[in-house]
């Protein structure tokens, strides 16, 4: 009698996608004081106490100390035309995590105001403060369209979807920038919509096929 093969056999391999939207409750801030002095003691000093300035702000807001992160310092000398140095600029750097948004636009434009003309603001970035909670819904809807796309597949090479032999979570791009406006800091508060930003989740499943072909050839 000839061999019958195993009624479970390789496979379909899909690709599932899904994609979880929230609006985002935290707002990061990358700040800075850039100083051009004579020397470069006077640079970084003078760098240092405007960002001080700006970090006093933040925490008479309430911000705690754990949402406040240094960064990085840099100090490079200036020149003229002919090579003379004529003085050295120095910037400090910091992250702060505002986690009351309706706070958020007169609190940046108070930490600014506090920092004067040395005050930077490099970047405003929104978070998740739960962002393990999107990305599971995520997973989860990107496992049903695999599902979904494997089902379809057995259905057409007439067999039926078998086991999960393999998953694979692929990299995605990173999430949707939300929506930002900023203003001129003379004014009261910074005009800032959080918008909704998304997380997308991308697997690759490998399933076998089970069951006889529909309509076997005789």
């Amino acid at each position: 009698m000839p061999h019958e093969s195993s009624a479970v056999m390789p496979g379909i391999t899909v690709v599932g996608t899904g994609t979880a939207s929230a609006a985002p409750d935290v707002l990061r801030l990358d700040l800075g004081a850039e100083v051009l002095g004579r020397n470069p003691q006077q640079a970084l000093t003078e760098a240092g106490q405007a960002l001080e300035r700006m970090r006093t702000e933040l925490t008479n807001a309430g911000i705690p100390t754990a949402d406040l992160a240094s960064g990085t310092i840099s100090l490079w000398p200036r020149y003229e035309d002919k090579g003379k140095i004529t003085g050295y600029s120095a910037e400090l750097r910091m992250t702060a995590r505002i986690r009351d948004l309706d706070q958020a636009g007169a609190l940046i434009s108070r930490v600014v105001g506090a920092g004067g003309e040395p005050a930077r603001l490099h970047g405003l970035t929104f978070e998740h403060s739960q962002p393990a909670g999107l990305l599971a819904i995520a997973r989860e809807a990107a496992w049903r369209d695999a599902e979904a796309t494997g089902r379809q597949y057995a259905a057409l090479a007439g067999r039926e979807l078998g086991p999960v032999q393999a998953v694979t979570e692929t990299p995605v791009d990173g999430p949707v920038v939300p929506v930002l406006r900023t203003a001129m800091f003379a004014a009261e508060a910074v005009p800032i919509e959080p918008g909704v930003s998304a997380v997308t989740v991308r697997v690759q499943v490998c399933y076998a096929i089970a069951g006889p072909p529909q309509n076997p050839q005789e």
